[in-house]
């Protein structure tokens, strides 16, 4: 509070403790926005810290997912190429009219899929026996009774093939046949 003199005039003092006040007051608002502008600018660099290390750990993890499908895809190509290699030599095979068995272009991985595909292609082939058999009555080329001794023998081989079809999908996990 400023000391009037005797003739009511503002000393020098006074003035001085006025502008010291001023420049004070003044330096606290400034140092206020300096702050608040510096503690926003914090917050902003540290949001966008976090956001660029949420950035990154989603890059790591697609970085893995794409180094995993590309040891997938390598390994794709070299089985690929194993086998085309086989079907080229298979081609070769062929064209240079080596003998090539039935038995080998089917192969199976177990001996019961073996037996499998064995009592099916036998099972096929009755099939195609009764319906040529059935051309041949329909023609008469055979007589009936010769027609229905040969059916039945090749009926009674067919029902064992086809059970045997069926043990052979319930033990390799197969769905039963309808």
């Amino acid at each position: 509070m400023p000391h009037l003199s005797p003739g009511g005039t503002v000393t020098e003092a006074d003035l001085r403790a006025s502008m010291l006040s001023a420049v004070e007051d003044k330096m606290k608002r400034r140092l206020r926005e300096t702050f608040a502008q510096a503690q926003a600018e914090m917050d902003v660099l540290t949001k966008t810290q976090k956001d660029l290390t949420a950035g990154k750990q989603k890059l790591e993890i697609i970085i893995a997912e794409l180094e995993k499908e590309r040891d997938e895809i390598e390994k794709n190509i070299t089985l690929l190429k194993d086998k085309d290699k086989e079907v080229k030599d298979a081609i070769q095979k062929m064209e240079s009219n080596e003998s090539l068995s039935v038995d080998e272009a089917v192969v199976t991985t177990t001996p019961l899929y073996r037996q499998l595909v064995d009592a099916f292609a036998e099972e096929q082939a009755i099939e195609d026996a009764i319906y040529y058999l059935g051309e041949a009555l329909r023609k008469n080329v055979i007589e009936l009774e010769s027609f229905l001794k040969r059916v039945r023998e090749l009926s009674r081989k067919q029902f064992m093939l086809r059970a045997t079809i069926q043990k052979c999908r319930e033990k390799a996990g197969l769905p039963p046949l309808v």
